[in-house]
């Protein structure tokens, strides 16, 4: 059983129309193969010994060295206009899919803010994409977030439905 994260990401500045394409399949799910298609020449199904030895990769492999996440998006994904530009929330296996958001940042260009906490004990964190700094270079700031912020309560009330444990609890995680 995977570790969950939850993600949060802001395309600062974009309307939901503008990269409707860049993050949903033809079935209307949101999907990192969209920009990032795993390779063909990998398999794709269950994966033994006889299948890591036979082909030149795994699927399984290709996801986590590519998106940074061992599977797509899931946790019932959503996208939504807000005041500040495009708003998904959605969760990964493992690891934030640091892979796909890079991808969209090469892509829209936009500024981006990428929040997330792992359910297995790893610091909370906000990574912001920066087209334009002050310079005119593009920046990516990783910052992690305390232990009881606002921030880290907020992500921890979207993974966990609580922005805390109570001390019991934790005791038991």
């Amino acid at each position: 059983m995977p570790n969950h994260v939850i993600n949060e990401i802001v395309l600062h500045g974009t309307k939901l129309e503008q990269v409707r394409q860049h993050l949903f399949n033809k079935d209307g799910r949101l999907s990192f193969e969209v920009l990032l298609p795993l390779p063909l020449n990998f398999w794709a199904g269950s994966v033994g010994r006889e299948h890591e030895e036979a082909f030149p990769g795994t699927h399984f492999d290709a996801a986590r060295g590519t998106w940074g996440s061992k599977w797509d998006a899931y946790g019932d994904p959503t996208a939504e206009d807000t005041e500040a530009g495009v708003m998904i929330r959605f969760q990964s296996a493992w690891n934030h899919p640091r892979g796909w958001v890079c991808a969209l940042f090469n892509t829209l260009m936009c500024d981006i803010t990428a929040s997330w906490l792992s359910e297995g004990g790893a610091p909370a964190h906000v990574e912001k994409y920066v087209a334009k700094n002050r310079w005119g270079d593009i920046d990516w700031v990783d910052e992690e977030i305390d232990d009881g912020s606002p921030e880290h309560r907020r992500l921890h009330k979207l993974l966990w439905g609580v922005e805390e444990f109570a001390e019991d609890d934790a005791d038991e995680k």
